[in-house]
Order: structure tokens, then C-alpha cells, then sequence
């Protein structure tokens, strides 16, 4: 475990806590329980797991869409009143009815309510995933909070560079993760993250569990990157609130300047859009 929160910039925490995929009410009380002690110590933010409301380990549509709720449901009500009552931010996963459809959601929760609602874009075939609705607002899903602003994407989401590169582009300083990382991702832990923070040069916040749900162990590791990809925290296997303080103004910069007028590198006004064509055009399935 690495990785405290200082007297100093914003404070941000990754909460490596465990779900119960039958109990909502007792996983919503763990998710209070953690922002009121991450507040108590200092944080401004707290990054939840993904699904940690409603559990991920779904076998058919039936059995997913029973365990979704609602964004209006009460109990995420009591997650509202406690970011009032404490004056703290939260990142939280679940599985969300809304209109007929099922989506592999993300909320960014704070004093005043929802302040962003994110669906998973990118599906991988495992889990609840297998049975919900892709994401397909291609509205700004960058919170601006009071201390910066805060970017939202979930687990598979990671890789594709598209994703994070748009939250970059839309302001954000830090990208929020919840995330499911079974046993044996740590490729994902070790490399990917850190590439994702340098190459937009933001700060990235991945919550994952350490616990297991039907027979499936999740690996931890949730984690904190500098967008230098240094690691500022990292949970490693164990279970609890994990920070580190954070300077909004380091992902604020994306011009690298090493020696002024000789070695600049202009990271985001460099790029060449009208070359990318092929990032915008579909493939077949399968592919």
C-alpha cells in the first residue's frame, strides 16, 4: 500500500471496499460509512468500485435487470445527503434502470445531487456487461467541481485511448475509474493506467474491489497516477480508503516545455485531427 493524503492540494481517495450483490441497502450504508471517514481525514473526492451499489456478477438480462435500480432511488438519496452533510464528492458504480434499458452506470454525486451521469460505453463480454445497453450520450461527461474538474469513464473503458483522450479534451484534471479488475489484470494495473495519465497528462483515480462475487476474486489494486504516470497510491490487495493529494494546475499543462524556443513539445496543440480518419470509422464485429 502506498500513498496518503498531505496538508496540501485537493484530496482524493479510491475506496477498495467489498459488495454484496444481494444486499443494496447494506452496500450503500459501506459506501456512507467510507465517505464519512475519507471526509473526516481530509478528502474531497472518493472513488467507488464499479457496480458497488448493485454487484457486477450477473448470469442473464432477467437477473441484471432485477438488480438495477434507479437514479432516483432513495438509497442513493442517503449517498446525496452525506456528500451535503460532509461536504464531500463521490464517484459511484451501479447498475441503472432508466426507460426500459439497462446501463452499466457511473455517478458523480456531491452536495446538490447527480452532478454527471455516465453509461459504459465499451462492453466487454463478461459479467453484467454481457446483458446491458451501451452508453451512447455523446454529451460532456466532465463534472466541474469546486476543486477541479472530474472526468468519467468505467473499467473496459480503459482500453480505448479514444476515451480518456476525449475527457482530456472536454477540461478534465482527473478521470474517475471505477472499475471490476479480476485476478490477473495487473498488465492493466502496472502499464495501462500510467499510459492513459501520461499521454493526456491528467490525473487518474481507479477504484476496484479486492473481494470476490460468484466465484470470481477481483485483484485490487486500486490506484492513484500523477499525469507524469508516477503512481501516487496503490491499495495493492487490501481492503479500506486509499489517497493522495493531488495539483489540478499539473493537468493543466499540456504544452512540455523542457527548453524554451529549442525542445517544446505542444502534447494537445500538436495533434492532427483531419489524419485520424480511421479512429471514427466502424469495423465488423468480431474484430
Amino acid at each position: 500500500m502506498t500513498g496518503s493524503p498531505t496538508a496540501s492540494g485537493v484530496q482524493v481517495g479510491v475506496a477498495q471496499i467489498s459488495v454484496d450483490r444481494t444486499d443494496v441497502a447494506a452496500n450503500v450504508d459501506r459506501v456512507i460509512e467510507t465517505l464519512r471517514a475519507g471526509a473526516a481525514s481530509g478528502h474531497q473526492l472518493v472513488v467507488f468500485p464499479e457496480c458497488v451499489l448493485t454487484g457486477y456478477l450477473f448470469d442473464s438480462r432477467a437477473e441484471t435487470r432485477a438488480a438495477a435500480i434507479g437514479a432516483a432511488d432513495p438509497r442513493i438519496g442517503r449517498i446525496v445527503q452525506t456528500c451535503a452533510e460532509s461536504s464531500v464528492h463521490a464517484v459511484v458504480g451501479l447498475l441503472e434502470e432508466a426507460d426500459g434499458q439497462v446501463h452499466n452506470s457511473a455517478l458523480v454525486l456531491g452536495p446538490t445531487g447527480i452532478i454527471v451521469r455516465y453509461r459504459k460505453q465499451h462492453l466487454p463480454y463478461l459479467g453484467a456487461d454481457r446483458f446491458v445497453d451501451p452508453g451512447a450520450d455523446a454529451a460532456p461527461r466532465v463534472a466541474d467541481l469546486p476543486f477541479g474538474r472530474v472526468g468519467v469513464m468505467i473499467c473496459f473503458d480503459l482500453r480505448f485511448p479514444e476515451s480518456a483522450r476525449e475527457l482530456a479534451l472536454q477540461g478534465a484534471d482527473l478521470i474517475a475509474m471505477p472499475t471490476n479488475w479480476p485476478m490477473g489484470s495487473d498488465m492493466l494495473a502496472d502499464h495501462m493506467t500510467r499510459v492513459r495519465a501520461l499521454e493526456n497528462l491528467v490525473y487518474l483515480a481507479v477504484a476496484d474491489r479486492a473481494d470476490a462475487e460468484a466465484g470470481t476474486r477481483f485483484m485490487g489494486r486500486s490506484q492513484i497516477i500523477a499525469p507524469s504516470g508516477e503512481v501516487l497510491a496503490d491499495a495493492g490487495q487490501d481492503e479500506g480508503l486509499f489517497g493522495a493529494s493531488i495539483d489540478v494546475q499539473a493537468a493543466r499543462t499540456k504544452r512540455l516545455i523542457k527548453k524554451p524556443g529549442e525542445f517544446e513539445l505542444p502534447v494537445f496543440s500538436g495533434r492532427r485531427p483531419e489524419m485520424y480518419g480511421e479512429l471514427t470509422r466502424p469495423m465488423a464485429p468480431g474484430q
